[in-house]
């Protein structure tokens, strides 16, 4: 007998999705996934909480994933029903990639028409500060089957293009509250490497993604923006700077990553409060 017999079973997408419907009918305008430690939108009215191990078969494992799924409506405007997935699994948790997929393949099984992604992120743009927020116009895909069949070939392509009609409205609404109130901060735009981790990045592979023009990376957030190509879900990603590298610095670990998220996730959460109740106001 092996171990793999001990291992929770990830349930399928049409599960998921029965799971939801058993107790809401409600379909969102939009679901949030929230990276490490990062914290948003979490007054939701109205809501249905689903653990992860109760919806999805299996539970995160990772420090700063909270393991939820809430579906509610946005105080600002009842009229929005927004779910908000609190924690996401990862490759490097030993999940597949059929696992670390689940949610956004239920989401578009579901019929959610727009998904927002966050995930937290080391900035190794110099021009950077710690709690800046990223928008992800482009990234490079160094953690899938893909790459490990390809890279090099994929090493000397440009970074692939995400920037759509979400991501520029997220930009937009970034714009008008920092010109409404300069102590929110202007969003930044780059590419973003996803690397298999769990491992932070080494200074040699840090300068690799320099001169691949990257501006930060991280693990997550590319299965998802892999996954909803070609679907009926439209999806942006946005990255928390959590540090900077830099090269008379000493790396930080996961605490630190927790703890700059706490601070950047206010404007994170001011943010979406506008980008929502504003893009589905009645």
């Amino acid at each position: 007998m092996t171990t793999d017999t001990f291992k929770p079973r990830a349930k399928t997408t049409e599960q998921v999705v029965g799971l939801i419907k058993a107790v809401t009918h409600d379909t969102p305008q939009a679901a949030v996934v929230l990276g490490s430690g990062v914290s948003a939108l979490n007054d939701l009215t109205h809501a249905h909480i689903f653990p992860f191990e109760e919806l999805f078969g299996i539970a995160p494992t990772v420090s700063g994933h909270a393991g939820s799924l809430t579906i509610g409506r946005l105080p600002e405007n009842q009229d929005v029903i927004v779910a908000v997935m609190r924690g996401r699994f990862h490759l490097y948790e030993g999940h597949d990639w059929n696992v670390v997929t689940l949610a956004t393949r239920s989401f578009i099984e579901w019929g959610v028409k727009e998904l927002f992604l966050t995930n937290a992120a080391g900035g190794v743009n110099s021009s950077f500060n710690v709690g800046d927020l990223m928008v992800i116009t482009g990234f490079r895909d160094l953690l899938s089957e893909v790459w490990q069949k390809e890279g090099l070939q994929l090493l000397k392509k440009a970074p692939q293009d995400c920037q759509n009609d979400m991501s520029n409205r997220i930009i937009s609404a970034g714009d008008e509250l920092h010109r409404e109130n300069k102590e929110f901060r202007a969003l930044q735009k780059g590419v973003y490497a996803a690397f298999t981790g769990p491992s932070y990045e080494t200074l040699a592979e840090i300068e690799m993604v320099r001169r691949l023009k990257c501006d930060a990376v991280g693990m997550s957030t590319v299965p998802e923006l892999l996954t909803v190509a070609n679907s009926g879900t439209a999806a942006a990603a946005i990255s928390v700077i959590t540090n900077v590298w830099s090269d008379d610095q000493p790396m930080g670990g996961h605490e630190e990553v927790l703890e700059a998220s706490k601070a950047a996730s206010r404007r994170l959460d001011q943010l979406f409060r506008h980008l929502l109740a504003k893009k589905h106001k009645i």
